[in-house]
């Protein structure tokens, strides 16, 4: 009978309706990117929830064709991220080789950090840079900086 009765609740329990069942814990993250100089290659970030590999190892990117950009400003949405404590860095990768170029150690292509840190000789630490999301929609604005001169046309 016992058995009976614990089977007949967990029968119950997965026919509830999804909202009743378990709580909302995916979100959706939309990043606004401040200062793009140009509309040439990708934006690419790095996405760590830790300090593991922060920021040279993310572990997990995402990348975009600067298409739309006004003024200097691009959106992009990601989906499907789960509540907790993050860390983004971004790459404006102009000639799209998927990584920072340099020259004699400094940036030739844009970067930048989730809560927008001073950066100095070295990336800022994981701490400088966190957030947390725990609402279904979270929104964080990451300027672009640049180091090295470059064209600047938003139009383009």
């Amino acid at each position: 009978m016992k058995k009976a009765y614990i089977l007949t609740l967990l029968f119950c329990w997965t026919l509830l309706p999804p909202s009743i069942s378990q709580s909302s814990t995916i979100a959706t993250l939309e990043i606004i990117f401040n200062g793009i100089r140009n509309n040439k290659g990708l934006i690419a970030i790095g996405i760590n929830s830790s300090p593991e590999g922060w920021p040279r190892e993310p572990q997990k990117e995402a990348y975009w064709k600067k298409n739309n950009i006004i003024d200097g400003i691009f959106t992009a949405r990601i989906e499907n991220l789960t509540y907790g404590t993050y860390a983004i860095s971004v790459l404006d990768d102009e000639n799209e080789n998927f990584e920072m170029d340099m020259f004699m150690g400094i940036p030739k292509e844009g970067f930048g950090f989730t809560g927008n840190p001073r950066v100095k000789l070295s990336p800022p630490k994981f701490e400088d840079c966190l957030f947390i999301i725990e609402k279904p929609f979270q929104q964080v604005t990451i300027d672009i900086r640049y180091i090295s001169k470059g064209k600047r046309n938003h139009a383009e």
